[in-house]
This record gives structure tokens, sequence and C-alpha cells, in this order.
């Protein structure tokens, strides 16, 4: 369901915290990571389920609007626009979404401050006043609408990100992968198809528990083996003067390249150079990439790269 990156990311915390540990438990810290990750499912279920719940508090004030002796059209309409999109209605109907709410016990109650705040910034969106005057929208400006009120919601709203922090301690570390994931899914959304290509991904939760375990734990049990590497083609730096982060990021793409036959090298690479860009110095990005790149010409021309699979084989 998440991307690989947003796996990678989640091991390359784990083990970071796994080596900081002057009493690191394997078990323990394996079991943190895939609960680390269970959270953050929590929060795209949770995200998932927002719109339902902000249309709920539409209706509640466009009844209020409409029941007016006066009712103006002008303040009608918005609220129109917002409860007749269809993606939103969709969310709002969807059983296999209601049952993950319902399983992991995600309720969005005592909002009616946070979303007042949210409408607030919403309604005068550009992007949201251009499409309230369309009368008849289609589903790509349904879509482009719920896009535009996520990004609103998690950009703009503080009191929002204030709810969220209290419901989900880990939300300043997963804000950013967890909404490209919603981004992503709502982008995918077929019409009169609400669970498809959203809760029921390609990318099994086995999978990605499989893939995180498995990097978290041939990282460690390799550990001499990667660090040597890397010692061969740092002749001018002790292990220990490089950087914590950089040393890990090159462990990881190591573990990749040698351990992980169906993944391409340059994807691991490019993977960690990335990562690199979030967590480490604006030097490391070169220096772990001719690192990288030395020693897996190296490993070529030892035969030690093995890769399987439909264009892979090296």
């Amino acid at each position: 369901m998440f991307n690989r990156r947003f796996l990678r990311i989640k091991v390359f915390h784990e083990l970071y915290a796994y080596w900081q540990d002057e009493k690191a438990n394997r078990t323990l810290h394996e079991k943190s990571l895939l609960k680390s990750l269970e959270k953050a499912y929590q929060i795209y279920i949770y995200m998932l389920a927002l719109p339902g719940a902000f249309r709920f508090f539409i209706a509640k004030e466009l009844d209020i609007q409409q029941s007016k002796y006066f009712p103006q059209e002008s303040i009608i309409k918005p609220f129109v626009a917002f409860h007749q999109n269809k993606l939103v209605l969709q969310l709002e109907e969807s059983k296999l979404l209601q049952s993950k709410v319902k399983h992991h016990k995600l309720i969005w109650d005592q909002t009616t401050d946070t979303f007042k705040q949210v409408w607030q910034l919403f309604k005068d969106n550009a992007a949201f006043v251009a499409y309230a005057q369309k009368t008849s929208p289609t589903f790509a400006d349904d879509k482009k609408m719920l896009n535009e009120f996520f990004q609103v919601c998690i950009a703009e709203s503080d009191l929002f990100n204030h709810y969220i922090e209290e419901k989900f301690l880990n939300w300043e570390d997963d804000q950013v992968l967890v909404t490209t994931a919603l981004l992503k899914s709502i982008d995918q959304m077929q019409n009169m198809k609400a669970d498809e290509g959203i809760l029921n991904d390609t990318v099994s939760a086995d999978e990605e528990n499989k893939f995180m375990q498995q990097l978290f734990v041939k990282c460690i049990e390799s550990d001499d083996e990667f660090t040597k590497l890397v010692a061969d083609k740092t002749s001018n730096w002790e292990p220990e003067r490089i950087a914590l982060v950089d040393m890990l990021l090159m462990k990881m793409a190591l573990c990749e390249i040698l351990k992980f036959p169906q993944i391409p090298v340059k994807v691991s690479i490019n993977e960690y150079l990335e990562v690199a860009k979030l967590y480490s110095t604006p030097n490391s990005h070169g220096f772990i990439n001719g690192i990288l790149d030395k020693i897996q010409l190296d490993l070529r021309k030892q035969n030690k790269i093995n890769k399987t699979g439909r264009g892979l084989v090296e």
C-alpha cells in the first residue's frame, strides 16, 4: 500500500535507533518497526475517512443556511458543491473503509471547531471557488477538488494538524509519507469503485512487512561485511569518522544490491541517494554516490551481484 521508499525510511529509522541503543534487542526493534508501519497505516485509514466526516459537518451547516428566512445562494452553493462531490460520497459509503475504521476504532469526534477553521480556509481556496461554480463537475473535477481539500487541511490549518497530533503521536514523522500515499490513492479512484486502488493495493501488508523485516535483519546480520566494503573504498577515513547516517544508508544500499536479487542495482542506489537528501548533509549525496559506485563496479567484476527476474540479469 505504501511505496518502497516509505518502507526503506521506516527501516532506516529503526536501524538508526538499533545502533544507538547500547542494549539493543533485535527482536524488540523488529517489533517496533512493524508497529510503526501499522501506526502509519492507521493514519492513512483515518484520513480516508475524513471526507465523509467533513461531509456530515457540511450537511449540518447546509441545513442551517437553507432554513434561514432569507437564504443566500452565494453561501449555500459552496456547501452544496462539497456535499455532492462524488468521490466524497463514495468514500462515505465504502463498506470496506467503514470496516477498517471500525476495526481500528478510528472516529472523527469533537471536530466542530477544527472543521469550521478548515471550511473558512477551503471555501476561499481559488481552486475550490472555481469548482463550486461548475454546474456539472466531471469525475476528474471531483478528484482535483478532493486533492485540494486534503492539501488545505494539512498545509494550511494549524488547528487541523494539532487535532491529528493529539490523536497520533507519529503524525510529525509520517505526515509527508502518509499524505503522498493518500493523494496517490485518490488519483487511482475510479468512478463508482471507491474500494478499488485504495485499500486493495497490489502490494499487500504481508509483503510490506516481509520486505522491511528482511532488510532490517539482513543489514544487521551482514554488518561486518558491509562495513568492510565501505572501509576498503574509504582508506583515508576510519569507519567511525563517517557520519552514522551516511554509513547506514550505504549499508542499506549494499544490502539490497547483494541480498535482494529482484531489485535493480540502480534502483537501490538512487533510492538511498534520495533518502540522503532528506536526512544527511548537502555533501553526503556525492560522497555516498561515489563510494557505492566504486563498490558495485568491484562487485560486478567479482561476479558477486546476482540479480534474477525479467530484465534484471546482470
